[in-house]
């Protein structure tokens, strides 16, 4: 209802007509008056809004037979008009929509009509209704027929019911309808209401009698029904939540109109006596439902709107209260007057979580103010935070995320991880180690959802770095040919050097090896490890100064096929009688041979005993410190 009646203050509907007056409705019944008279009564209402056609000055009655023979036509003359106020309740709170007016007139004959049978059918037929009608088609082309039955052989003097309600003017959008309809019965006969369909009569396109806008004498049965629209019928006529219905013992017709509009009703009151039913009065009548203009208080509840409270102990309050100049909140906190607001739209921060009470009034300290009230259930606010877990560089990372703080227990909690992760999404509180397979910056979110519309998130942004350990190589270094540098490597735990060019190193996996150059300049890289596993890299340079070669030529080549020429490599002309070290060197630096007392007799071997490939190595002849010779050898077996 409250969210009902919030969207139809938006329909307003002003029934000002503009439209020429026309009949709205009415309906006939008759009172026995003894010796075969009866009074017959025609009740006819219309709209009075912007002038038009007045009544009829007479009415043509016919009267037919079981068989729809015409019996007889009489001129029933029109008796004083009637306006109907159109506040019947006195209600100062409703604002009839301006130029809204209706009446009635009745006819009034008295006729004699001796018992027949089959009884006799009264009836008057009229053109036109309202084109303005919402629920029936090409409404200002359908009449009007009135009529009533007498009941075979009447010998008991019937009346027949008559309503005593008059048909109200205005139905309020958004408000029960609740009218009990009122009705005469003096024969002590049982009475049944029901919804029922109206009859059409006369017409606009004239061709025949029945097509006039006055038929005279009136057609007789059987009556067309007026045809309702489509989402309308005899028994849902109204739009209307709840449907609006009849109670067959009470006449209450109730339902709340909620669509703004015309609408053609008809209510039937037949009459039954031991079972027999002896006369059906037909209501036939125009509702107007437009917006009354009552204050109606109205706010947006949780029910209708979650989200509203999301934010725990602060709430967002909103008015959706109608035909109000002001309001007044009462948030509901026990022992205090402090809790009021008179903005439509306001927030409030409770003290602590609960239930709360709260009213909104429409119109505080007016005649025509209205209250509603609702129970908030208050909670405490969602408040988290993320704590995370794990090292930033790329060789070890292994991000552990954890939520901290306070969530409602039946929260949903997951987990959105950006692309190159070893998981996408986690649903639970705490997703596994994290690992990405590339640098760079990466992002985490954090989802909780609670209820089904509050929905809150954090974002963190992870770093993750390669080879961002610092570490420090040393300085660059100049050293004589034939001579070690030393290198100083700083910055974690493990070490790894390598170079750019062949070289030799006492051990590549020290902070500070020595190492001989074997180029003019060769670069140095040294890859460190610290304790948790993060890397860096840094290099640095060792310039090599050339110390003049021997005079004496030495062998570059040697051929180790067992022919007895060049098959080992003889460097007596530079050692003599000296003890020297001689170590062999392949391509990229790594020592394939080594004798500590050089005897004059590699012929491409290594130190194991293996043959070398083919191809050029490196030797280093060296006496105590000092490197006397350092040159290219090539191996060649196949010539």
């Amino acid at each position: 209802m409250i969210r009902i009646v919030a969207l139809l203050s938006l329909l307003l509907f002003s029934t000002t007509s503009t439209f020429a007056a026309h009949l709205i409705g009415g309906d006939m019944s008759y009172v026995c008056l003894g010796n075969n008279q009866y009074e017959v009564t025609l009740r006819i209402y219309r709209d009075c809004g912007g002038g038009g056609a007045q009544f009829d000055n007479n009415a043509f009655l016919s009267i037919y037979d079981i068989n729809n023979n015409l019996l007889q036509t009489i001129n029933v003359p029109k008796g004083p008009t009637v306006s109907i106020s159109p506040n019947p309740t006195g209600d100062p709170c409703l604002v009839v929509p301006p130029g809204l007016c209706s009446e009635y007139a009745d006819y009034v004959t008295t006729v004699t009509l001796p018992p027949l049978l089959g009884g006799y059918t009264l009836s008057v037929q009229r053109c036109c209704r309202n084109s303005t009608i919402t629920n029936v088609p090409n409404s200002g082309s359908w009449g009007n027929t009135w009529t009533v039955q007498i009941p075979s052989l009447d010998n008991s003097c019937n009346s027949s019911p008559r309503i005593t309600t008059i048909a109200p003017t205005i139905v309020c959008l958004g408000e029960d309808i609740n009218l009990a309809l009122g009705a005469v019965e003096s024969d002590g006969d049982s009475l049944y209401y029901e919804l029922c369909d109206v009859y059409s009569g006369g017409g606009q396109g004239g061709g025949g009698n029945c097509n006039n806008v006055i038929p005279n004498p009136a057609c007789p049965p059987p009556y067309t029904p007026v045809p309702f629209d489509v989402g309308f019928s005899a028994t849902n006529p109204m739009g209307a939540s709840p449907p609006i219905s009849m109670n067959g013992q009470t006449g209450l017709l109730s339902g709340v109109p909620n669509q703004v509009g015309q609408y053609l009703v008809g209510i039937c009151l037949s009459e039954f006596r031991n079972g027999q039913l002896l006369s059906t009065v037909r209501l036939d009548y125009q509702f107007n439902v437009s917006n009354c203009g009552r204050p109606a208080s109205d706010m947006l509840t949780p029910p209708e709107d979650p989200s509203i409270l999301c934010d725990g102990l602060t709430v967002m309050f909103v008015s959706q209260a109608i035909n109000g100049s002001n309001v007044l909140w009462d948030f509901g906190v026990v022992g205090i007057n402090t809790d009021t607001s008179s903005k439509p739209v306001t927030k409030y921060t409770y003290p602590q979580p609960g239930i709360y009470t709260v009213s909104l009034i429409v119109n505080p300290g007016d005649p025509c103010s209205d209250t509603s009230t609702f129970d908030f259930d208050v909670k405490q606010y969602v408040d988290v935070t993320l704590n995370y877990t794990g090292v930033n560089c790329f060789e070890v990372q292994g991000f552990e995320f954890e939520p901290v703080g306070f969530w409602p227990t039946n929260a949903t909690l997951s987990w959105l991880i950006s692309p190159g992760a070893n998981i996408s999404t986690w649903s639970g509180t705490k997703p596994p180690p994290l690992t990405w397979s590339q640098p760079g910056l990466h992002t985490v979110e954090f989802i909780i959802q609670w209820g089904p519309n509050c929905v809150d998130s954090l974002m963190q942004q992870i770093n993750v770095t390669s080879l961002s350990l610092l570490v420090d190589a040393g300085p660059d270094q100049t050293v004589d040919s034939g001579q070690v540098a030393q290198l100083f490597g700083t910055g974690g735990v493990d070490y790894f050097w390598y170079a750019d060019k062949p070289a030799y190193y006492n051990n590549q996996y020290t902070a500070n090896p020595l190492t001989l150059p074997l180029h003019d300049t060769t670069t140095y890289y040294v890859e460190v490890t610290d304790e948790f596993g993060c890397r860096g890299l840094d290099s640095c340079k060792v310039y090599r100064r050339p110390n003049p070669q021997p005079k004496e030529k030495v062998m570059n080549v040697i051929t180790p096929n067992g022919d007895g020429r060049n098959d080992v490599l003889n460097l007596k002309n530079l050692t003599g009688e000296d003890e020297c070290k001689f170590v062999v060197l392949n391509r990229w630096g790594k020592e394939v041979y080594q004798q500590d007392v050089y005897t004059n007799d590699w012929g491409g071997l290594t130190t194991g005993g293996q043959l070398v490939p083919d191809g050029t190595y490196y030797f280093i002849l060296q006496r105590e410190d000092t490197i006397i010779y350092r040159g290219p050898i090539t191996v060649i077996r196949n010539q």
